[in-house]
Parts: structure tokens; C-alpha cells; sequence
């Protein structure tokens, strides 16, 4: 039997293959993508957010994602899943309605799409994963990168779903947070467990939170 790691692609790479131009910023070995964007909250038009370059609209902004084209299945948050990109489209839809002056915690927040677009409406985003395979930095390099669409303070801070014992900081923010987010972050049952033991001790903490949680139905 082959020892050989398996390495995983997103299934959103073959949609946006034209969109994959940009050069990475921390390592020569990622890709940088461009996501158009458009919200009536930020920009004039229609809401919405898009990773094609042969989109005719006129879009009002762009951010841009550097990211892992392959990885192994324990570093896929180095990659971007398309519940991201729903859960990002749904913030810019309803974002002065569900996201205005809150405090927004991001349970797997990967390479951070998801948390950037928070930050356009939010008081402040709490933007958290596993500290491995170097994501916290890639995590902190795109808020750097789309520095000019953040509008509130950002925290990028450590959370492994298999330990609760969270540090000082950590359990302050969580303390403070109203809306939790969670973008396919359910793959792997071992995985789901811990996220669900997570998810239920930060709901334990006041004050109430609002959750939203975006997946994939997935076929194994």
C-alpha cells in the first residue's frame, strides 16, 4: 500500500481558472485569485460577488485571495471552498441589515474571504483557525492585502475545535462576540465532533449569538 499523502483540489478552481492571475504575496507557491464584488451597501448596483474575469457588470471592487491551489486534507483551510464564497455573498447581501456595528467571530476562517467581507460592516472580526501549515500568517497577509475594504478592528487568533481550553484572549473576544460564521468547516466526523463541542460551548457564553454556518452536500 502506497504512503503516499493524497493532495485535494477545491472544486471551484476549474470555475475560475481565468480569475487565477494575480502574484502571491508570502509564499511563490500559492496562487492569488481576484473576486469581483458589487453591494448596494458599499458600492452602487446590485449585491452580489463573482470570481470571473469576463463579467460585464460594473463590479465595485476586488479582493484578492492568495491561497493554496492543492493540499492535503489536514491543510485545506490554505484553499477556498464555495461555502465561503455563499457565505461571503450573503454577508454583501444582508450586511447593514445582519452584520452592522456587530461583533463577528469566524470559527475555521482558512485564508480569510469570508472574514474580509465581514469587515466591511462589522465592528469588529474575530478571525480564527488552527495555527498550522502557516495559515494564520496567509490568514493575516490577505487582511493586509485588502486593507482598504475593512472598515473595523481585526483580531487573527489561534482556535483547535479539539481543545477548550482557550487562552485569555480568546475567551474575552469570545465573551464580546454576537454573530458566529462557519464556511465548511463539516468534512471529516472526527472534525465535525469537535466543531460541534466548540460551537456549543461558545453558544454557553453570553451574551445570545446569531450563527450561520455554510457547506457543501458532499457525496463520499
Amino acid at each position: 500500500m502506497s504512503t503516499q499523502e493524497m493532495f485535494i483540489q477545491s472544486e471551484i478552481y476549474s470555475e475560475i481558472e481565468t480569475a487565477l492571475q494575480a502574484l502571491p504575496v508570502l509564499c511563490k507557491s500559492n496562487v492569488a485569485t481576484s473576486f469581483k464584488f458589487k453591494s448596494p451597501d458599499i458600492i452602487n448596483g446590485t449585491t452580489g460577488v463573482s470570481s470571473s474575469e469576463h463579467e460585464t457588470s460594473d463590479f465595485g471592487g476586488c479582493i484578492k485571495i492568495e491561497h493554496s491551489a492543492s493540499t492535503s486534507i489536514k491543510l485545506v483551510g490554505l484553499q477556498i471552498w464555495r461555502g465561503a464564497l455563499l457565505l461571503a455573498d450573503f454577508i454583501l447581501h444582508f450586511g447593514n441589515i445582519h452584520f452592522k456595528d456587530k461583533i463577528v467571530l469566524e470559527l475555521g476562517a482558512g485564508v480569510g474571504l469570508t472574514s474580509i467581507v465581514a469587515a466591511m460592516f462589522a465592528q469588529e472580526v474575530i478571525s480564527t483557525d488552527l495555527d498550522i501549515g502557516a495559515v494564520l500568517d496567509l490568514l493575516r497577509s490577505n487582511f493586509k492585502t485588502n486593507a482598504h475594504y475593512i472598515k473595523c478592528m481585526i483580531s487573527v487568533l489561534s482556535l483547535d475545535f479539539f481543545n477548550l481550553d482557550w487562552s485569555e484572549e480568546l475567551n474575552l473576544k469570545i465573551k464580546q462576540t454576537e454573530i458566529v460564521l462557519a464556511a465548511d468547516v463539516i468534512y471529516d466526523n472526527d472534525l465535525s465532533k469537535g466543531f460541534v463541542k466548540t460551537l456549543s460551548k461558545i453558544l454557553s457564553i453570553p451574551p445570545r449569538k446569531t450563527i450561520y454556518i455554510c457547506l457543501e452536500k458532499r457525496f463520499v
